[in-house]
């Protein structure tokens, strides 16, 4: 009669994998965060870099003083909402770091438990043996003594 295997720590290792994964999406929505923080930082300073652009070209032609203001004003403010990217990106990155921090320690958990799981079954496939090989010995045993009697 053949067993089956049956680990003992199974619901353990199912909520570890679940939280393995849970943390996991936490650390994809951080970096996808954290992308989305540069990828703003870089549109801000390529329309900083525009902005100055067109300022240089107000100087080719006689132009109002408010030109020149509303483009000074439109300058100010980007390099505002630039330093401000710069601290959401700080954030940014401390976040992915505290997520990346959990799904490692997840994994580990993890990890641990499927070590166990490897070597409760390792010991479940040496008892198997052990068991066969014992049903084998009768078997021998068991012809031999019916070789005796019929001789």
């Amino acid at each position: 009669m053949k067993r089956k295997f049956r680990f003992r720590l199974e619901s353990v290792e199912n909520v570890r994998r679940s939280k393995e994964q849970e943390c996991m999406r936490l650390l994809a929505q951080a970096q996808s965060r954290y992308h989305q923080a540069l990828n703003f930082k870089s549109e801000l300073l390529q329309a900083l870099e525009n902005a100055l652009v067109r300022r240089e070209r107000l100087s080719e032609a006689a132009q109002s003083i408010l030109a020149y203001r509303v483009e000074n004003d439109f300058i100010l403010g980007t390099k505002q909402r630039i330093v401000q990217a710069d601290q959401f990106i700080f954030k940014a990155k401390k976040h992915v770091e505290k997520a990346l921090k959990t799904f490692l320690d997840a994994r580990r958990a993890t990890r641990a438990i499927e070590m166990l799981r490897e070597k409760a079954y390792e010991e479940f496939k040496l008892d198997l043996r052990k068991r066969e090989q014992k049903e084998l010995e009768d078997l021998y045993v068991m012809r031999a003594r019916m070789n005796k009697e019929s001789a």
